[in-house]
């Protein structure tokens, strides 16, 4: 069995690839939600009352644009605060860079 101080230290890791799995793979198949995604958003919801609730930064700004962050965390009734005034400047400066997210 896992000892939790274990898992408490290897969860905000694992969390935070999970967290980049969904843009991921919506971005690959042309940005359509899939089944595929439920599983992803389920391990979200189960790793994050352990860890707590996300800071906006440690997301990929296209699940914070599209409220699909907030719906995944909203299910267990963990609040995620998210200042879109920011995102869209980090929206903006990626546009102005070519980079995408």
């Amino acid at each position: 069995m896992i000892e939790t101080d274990h898992l408490k230290q290897v969860a905000p890791e694992e969390l935070g690839h999970l967290r980049g799995d969904p843009h991921e793979a919506r971005s690959a198949i042309r940005n359509q939600w899939s089944i595929e995604y439920d599983h992803t958003d389920e391990r979200i919801k189960a790793l994050t009352p352990l860890i707590g609730p996300p800071s906006w930064d440690e997301i990929q700004i296209p699940p914070l644009e599209d409220g699909s962050c907030r719906r995944i965390h909203a299910d267990p009734d963990i609040e995620v605060t998210v200042c879109m005034e920011r995102v869209s400047q980090v929206r903006a400066g990626l546009n102005a860079s070519g980079s995408s997210v």
